[in-house]
């Protein structure tokens, strides 16, 4: 049977995936807008390099995992599961200098895991 811990890191993988999909459509979105004349280079350059670090970061968090499993195996409560996972981030955006705005896309895709696993049989 997998844990909660388990489920949770799971279900953070496949939303942080999806969240990298759509960061990459808006890049795309960009560069569609821009030969348009919709925006100017300038613009996009702009917002392009706010969502490569944006990116950037969403890769590196997926590649470091939250951390050692034998530590977080203790943790029975889904909010000290989405904690550490929040602390995780932040820990990384520190160290890595990624944009603010990284911090509030992943937190609401915890926020969106939390509820789930909350419903009746989700658990």
């Amino acid at each position: 049977m997998v844990s909660l811990y388990g489920k949770f890191t799971r279900l953070l993988e496949l939303e942080v995936e999806s969240l990298h999909d759509e960061l990459e459509m808006m890049l795309d979105t960009l560069d569609e807008r821009c030969a348009n004349h919709e925006i100017t280079d300038y613009v996009r350059n702009e917002n392009s390099a706010v969502l490569r670090n944006e990116l950037m970061g969403l890769e590196d968090f997926l590649r470091a995992r939250l951390g050692p499993a034998g530590e977080s195996a203790d943790k029975t409560s889904l909010e000290e599961i989405a904690e550490e996972a929040r602390e995780f981030l932040r820990a990384r955006m520190r160290a890595r200098d990624y944009v603010p705005a990284l911090y509030d896309l992943v937190s609401r895709r915890i926020d969106k895991i939390v509820s789930y696993l909350r419903l009746p049989g989700a658990s």
